[in-house]
């Protein structure tokens, strides 16, 4: 329903190989690194504002070229955004979140379980290119690499003397700012095994806090990251994949990049980052 709600829309002219496209969208999708086996894979990111749940969202229009050949995909486009209630995630422990009380006027979304929280940065507009080359090589492995321009959020880039600073002090501080992003990603599957597996790395610079050009549809996650996906086989019949189970591993940011901490004057540290490492695993079965 949530999704539903938020309209997106794509036109498309074909000449042989190649294609113009024009695409609006409301939702900022998913990573292209984020497990679709999870339940929240296909829905917006929430956050907090004034003690009230928020919605990432916006729009989203561009136009792009794209030529595709038997081995390879060649895409460039130009995009502009409206974002509103963009996430800023980071890992801690706020006093804030301590009462009840505090807790209706937090402008924090907090789970105390994983110690993530997440706020609602300021609305900001973007504008960019994108452009990606694909390729397949031997044994059915592809190389993608990709660049793209566009706003990202920081935050203040250091604390006044080093002393402390209040938490809506240092979310009042985020603001936009011009940036770049490289990523590079490795897939395939293993022969014999079976194994599906992804790497990729997306540098982006370390003060940013959210990602530049959020409404991509294939942008790779922040920093190192690894996918693997075992099929299981009970029976041999269900060795031409028709069903059975899978083995999913999902290794995220792994070299715990990016990380921006601040003391907040209550003595409760924050640790801003595009995406937090983290390592998830679990079985999948279809029939």
């Amino acid at each position: 329903t949530i999704v539903a709600a938020l309209p997106f829309a794509t036109v498309a002219w074909r000449s042989g190989a190649s294609s113009i496209r024009y695409r609006m969208a409301t939702s900022v999708p998913a990573s292209q690194d984020a497990d679709d086996t999870e339940a929240l894979a296909g829905l917006p990111a929430l956050s907090m504002r004034n003690g009230q749940l928020a919605m990432e969202h916006g729009m989203h229009q561009e136009v792009g070229w794209e030529r595709r050949t038997g081995d390879s995909d060649v895409a460039v486009l130009v995009y502009a955004d409206k974002i509103d209630n963009p996430v800023m995630e980071a890992m801690g422990s706020p006093a804030a979140g301590s009462s009840a009380a505090a807790a209706a006027a937090t402008p924090l979304l907090y789970d105390p379980a994983s110690g993530l929280v997440r706020a609602a940065g300021p609305g900001f507009s973007s504008s960019g290119m994108q452009a990606t080359v694909q390729h397949k090589l031997p044994k059915g492995n592809q190389i993608r690499v990709s660049y793209a321009n566009g706003e990202a959020l920081v935050l203040a880039s250091s604390q006044p003397g080093g002393q402390p600073m209040g938490l809506t002090q240092l979310l009042a501080s985020a603001h936009a700012r011009h940036a770049q992003t490289y990523s590079i990603s490795l897939s395939g599957r293993l022969e014999g095994s079976g194994t599906r597996w992804r790497a990729t790395y997306r540098w982006q610079p370390e003060a940013t806090i959210t990602s530049v050009a959020s409404f991509s549809q294939d942008a790779a996650d922040p920093y190192l990251n690894l996918q693997f996906r075992q099929p299981v086989h009970i029976r041999r019949d269900q060795s031409d994949g028709s069903g059975g189970f899978e083995m999913l591993v999902n290794l995220r940011n792994l070299l715990a990049e990016g990380y921006r901490p601040y003391l907040l004057s209550d003595g409760s540290l924050l640790v801003f980052a595009q995406d937090q490492r983290s390592f998830s695993g679990g079985l999948a079965f279809s029939f």
